[in-house]
């Protein structure tokens, strides 16, 4: 079982002809844009001379205080500034957490963004979908992710697919199952392709990637063709015109039959130095699977640092003493340590390998948190103002884009919205946001996002 975007491909245990057909028409909806190279004839995208051909997206799901991280106020009154102290980096004038002193000596290579704010709610899907899509949206328009829309856009590279998200979806955080991790109308061929295990497990293995047992290669082949067959006959049978198609099941059997594929997926291969220096828990070893990715031909990866905020130590930090208790204490002994590490050894590995020029890193959350303590002394959600971030590719480094007030309550200068954020990295990837659009209501054409990008960062 392939876990392909929301579709659990079967391989092994049949697939009924209505069952595939219903798949190969969700692939074959919206896929009526212009491939690749009109796209290039048409100016629309310069993939070749974009400076940025790769994502690496980390999402903080449960969002981090902007306070208490990379937005400090130490000349606010206590209840506002927090525990923690100021320290400097290698950059003049900014300051960040002291519990990210590796990020410090980095600065010069990150573009903070203090800015950014948005008005639809409160709620981590809220700001899931305007950070993941470039919109907030109900069942009735779900509107794509960034790495559909790269998929989309450019195609896929190798037997990988172009979009892929480590190590699995975001899963329950408290209003809905509507987080901004479909392809939404693009169809299940640019769906992200889900892990769907713990790289940090001692018994990590992609099982999807194995061939189940009792499956001969010719039965498989077999099964293959079939598929094809079916395919075909939903083509010829279709009204819509395409010009590309894909499927969850082509995906699937172009994984379960590429060595290079699987081998992109095993961090055996890895020295045990390498693995240890982006810390061995779920987040140090996606991100260095999100590398492993990249150097395989993947163009765009998302690592979610965490699946839900309920019962776990996560950014969610009310300080509720129930299933939401996160504190102070779990921000300095796990969370910061752990981003710390994992986020600056991606940053180091891929300058090293020479890949850093060519990939962005962009460091995403749903919101920040309340200036003011609550009365537990813990934060609560706040997207009025918060601070992400962005390294690689062409971006400036050492800059502070945008400012908050004396407390951190609302942007001082240059707000920033979500749309913007998006926007900026279909810039920074070739894209043209005036001619490249996506499916809309009734297959009208519609912008990928209703913004610009911030010129700042380049």
């Amino acid at each position: 079982m392939l876990n392909v975007g929301n579709e659990k491909v079967s391989l092994c245990s049949g697939v009924s002809r209505r069952g595939f057909l219903t798949v190969g028409a969700t692939a074959l909806a919206g896929l009526n844009l212009p491939n690749l190279m009109k796209l290039q004839a048409a100016d629309a995208i310069d993939g070749n001379r974009a400076r940025i051909k790769n994502c690496i997206t980390i999402f903080l799901v449960g969002s981090p205080g902007h306070l208490d991280t990379w937005d400090m106020k130490p000349d606010a009154p206590s209840e506002v500034r927090g525990k923690y102290q100021p320290i400097r980096t290698n950059v003049n004038g900014v300051q960040i957490c002291e519990h990210f002193p590796l990020m410090a000596r980095k600065m010069d290579k990150v573009s903070l963004i203090r800015s950014l704010h948005h008005r639809t709610g409160a709620t981590h899907e809220n700001g899931q979908r305007w950070m993941m899509t470039g919109h907030d949206f109900n069942a009735d328009s779900i509107k794509p992710c960034m790495g559909s829309v790269i998929s989309r856009t450019f195609g896929q590279r190798s037997e990988l697919p172009a979009n892929v998200i480590l190590p699995g979806p975001i899963g329950n955080t408290g209003a809905g199952n509507l987080h901004g991790q479909t392809a939404g109308q693009l169809g299940s061929a640019h769906e992200p392709f889900f892990l769907g295990a713990d790289p940090a497990s001692a018994s990590f293995r992609v099982a999807d990637l194995e061939v189940p047992t009792g499956m001969s290669g010719s039965r498989l082949d077999a099964r293959r063709d079939l598929l094809s067959q079916l395919d075909q006959l939903q083509r010829r049978t279709e009204s819509r015109t395409t010009n590309t198609h894909d499927s969850s099941y082509d995906r699937a059997f172009r994984l379960l039959t590429s060595q290079r594929a699987k081998d992109a997926f095993d961090l055996s291969l890895e020295t045990a130095r390498m693995r240890d220096r982006y810390g061995r828990n779920t987040l140090g070893q996606s991100c260095l699977m999100a590398r492993r990715m990249i150097e395989a031909g993947v163009r765009f990866v998302t690592v979610n640092h965490f699946d839900t905020v309920f019962g776990q130590t996560c950014w969610d930090m009310h300080a509720d003493g129930g299933g939401l208790n996160n504190t102070y204490f779990d921000y300095e002994r796990h969370l910061c340590p752990q981003f710390d590490w994992a986020f600056t050894a991606l940053l180091e590995d891929l300058e090293q390998r020479g890949m850093l020029q060519d990939t962005l890193i962009a460091v995403l959350s749903e919101f920040g948190r309340t200036p003011r303590l609550n009365g537990r002394g813990g934060r609560d959600h706040y997207p009025q103002a918060w601070t992400n971030f962005f390294a690689g590719g062409n971006i400036r480094g050492g800059q502070v884009v945008g400012s908050t007030d004396r407390i951190g309550s609302r942007p001082h200068d240059n707000p920033i919205e979500p749309p913007q954020i998006l926007a900026s990295i279909y810039h920074g990837m070739g894209i043209n946001l005036d001619t490249v659009t996506m499916p809309g209501p009734g297959d009208r054409p519609v912008r990928l996002v209703e913004a610009e990008p911030i010129r700042q960062l380049f």
